[in-house]
């Protein structure tokens, strides 16, 4: 069930909480800092069908910036953060990347990769510096309200790469301007994480606490 849904039905409940530091985010606010999200795309110029790129480790903000990427219509490719630089930089090309985002825990690797993403809008979640700008300052000056012409984005997953280079996985197919139609991989999660429909004036539960990615 899209995040949008549970914002307009129980705005209070938290989307997801953060295992290490215990900081919540409900589900109002991730609707609103992923609509800030979706207008500071459109305003870097990024439209539907565009690619993105998050090197990230577990960190808060993840899901704000994925949702924004989601409703703007984006293929966004999530970077594991036990990449080395050189990998960052096959899959950010590979990807067709336009805007790359990482974080302070992130940018010694990320640093050694951005002088050779020439043609690719580099963001840090922390101060701006030589190479990245600060993600978090353009999104909070962004309006908290839907972009005009949302859509459906979807991820781009790699493989292994046991054989060679990793591959990216893309999704063919039209963008549906529905963005809270159910998709297989949100079907598949509910019986396992226990995600519902809230009922009988029930809340949903959350989420989900954050958890590690690989």
């Amino acid at each position: 069930m899209h995040p949008v849904l549970h914002a307009r039905s129980t705005p209070d409940m938290p989307a997801y909480v953060m295992a290490g530091s215990g900081e919540a985010v409900s589900y109002a606010q991730l609707d609103a800092r992923s609509n800030q999200g979706a207008q500071l795309f459109r305003r870097l110029g990024l439209n539907a069908g565009d690619a993105i790129g998050f090197f990230l480790e577990n960190h808060p903000r993840y899901y704000e910036l994925l949702w924004a990427a989601q409703r703007a219509g984006l293929r966004y490719t999530c970077l594991s953060s036990k990449l080395s630089a050189d990998e960052v930089e096959y899959i950010a090309r590979d990807s067709g990347a336009k805007l790359f985002i990482t974080s302070n825990a992130l940018l010694p690797l990320a640093a050694l990769a951005a002088p050779r993403l020439p043609n690719v809008r580099l963001f840090i979640l922390g101060a701006a510096n030589r190479d990245f700008d600060d993600l978090l300052a353009a999104r909070d000056a962004m309006p908290p309200t839907p972009i005009a012409d949302e859509s459906a984005g979807s991820a781009m997953l790699y493989s292994s790469g046991t054989t060679g280079r990793p591959k990216g996985v893309k999704r063919g197919g039209r963008l549906d301007p529905d963005i809270t139609a159910p998709n297989p991989q949100a079907q598949l999660g509910q019986p396992l994480y226990g995600c519902r429909r809230p009922s009988g004036g029930r809340s949903p539960r959350p989420a989900g606490r954050s958890h590690r990615r690989r």
